[in-house]
């Protein structure tokens, strides 16, 4: 098998040769935007609406990239291509880009707009960190870490500097669960990298946007909902709500739609997956035309 290809500086190069500096200000101060998009069956899945949240990102963080969004598109695609061989036919990666102010120079670099440094490279699915979860749901618990307000970080933007979201999936792991961040008014506002769902009595109920990042699968769960026929509600929903939920589940780009069995111990009523939830899930199939769920359950024999 051959090496991935990464685009870096404006050049494709093998993976292992993709280098950035030491005194670039993505490194040292996570001064950095990203956006990662995935495949269904080595087709890239909603790319460019990833790559359009990427520039708004860019926007509000005052990173001017080198190029378009049209040319990171053509760009990925190319990459896309050229990593074919690399991955088995119908096997799934993440495609992820990233841009930093960049440096090099010294360690006092000016705050200057323009992005020095755009990567892109491709990353294999890692679905077994969470295949049992699609038959049985994951724990989840509520963690101590809060989600950083709005009055800091804009939540909306992906940005880099992501140590807060880390500490909550370390306090999370001590649980051997996945973690429920709150706000700081105690509202439930997202998972270290997934949005968080639940429903209750047939409706489907999320954080509102002021205090998540507006995910690009969320966006599609909440379309895909009123397709359905499902009620929908974006609102504020405490601790209680969590623990009298009938289900729970997390979207994000690598697991799409994962069941939650309980929250803080506390069992969800109508088990996991609960049947709103199976029924989003088995329509995200059908949209795809692909098995997500089963082949993550088919990695656990290899």
């Amino acid at each position: 098998m051959s090496e991935r290809i990464a685009y870096l500086h404006r050049q494709y190069v093998v993976e292992s040769a993709a280098k950035v500096s030491i005194l670039d200000r993505g490194f040292l101060y996570g001064d950095s935007v990203y956006d990662s998009s995935r495949t269904f069956d080595g087709k890239p899945w909603r790319m460019r609406d990833h790559i359009d949240r990427l520039y708004l990102s860019c926007r509000y963080a005052r990173l001017e990239p080198d190029m378009s969004a049209d040319e990171m598109e053509a760009v990925s695609m190319e990459l896309i291509e050229r990593n074919r061989d690399v991955y088995r036919p119908g096997e799934e990666f993440r495609i992820n880009h990233w841009v930093t102010r960049g440096g090099g120079v010294s360690i006092d670099t000016d705050l200057d707009p323009t992005a020095h440094t755009v990567a892109i490279f491709t990353l294999p699915m890692d679905y077994q960190r969470f295949a049992h979860g699609y038959l049985e749901g994951v724990p989840a618990v509520v963690t101590s870490v809060r989600r950083t307000p709005p009055e800091c970080v804009e939540p909306r933007a992906k940005i880099g500097g992501k140590m807060n979201h880390i500490q909550a999936e370390f306090e999370a792991k001590q649980a051997n669960a996945w973690a429920i961040m709150l706000d700081m008014q105690g509202f439930m506002a997202e998972g270290p990298s997934y949005n968080c769902f639940i429903v209750r009595n047939g409706e489907l109920l999320t954080s509102a946007p002021t205090n998540c990042l507006v995910g690009i699968n969320r966006t599609y769960i909440l379309e895909l909902a009123k397709r359905l026929g499902v009620a929908v509600r974006e609102g504020n929903l405490t601790p209680y709500d969590l623990l009298t939920a009938d289900e729970a589940f997390f979207c994000a780009n690598s697991i799409c739609l994962l069941p939650v069995k309980s929250i803080d111990g506390i069992d969800m009523a109508n088990g996991a997956p609960g049947p709103i939830t199976e029924k989003l899930t088995q329509a995200w199939i059908d949209d795809t035309g692909s098995d997500w769920r089963q082949k993550a359950v088919a990695s656990l024999n290899r």
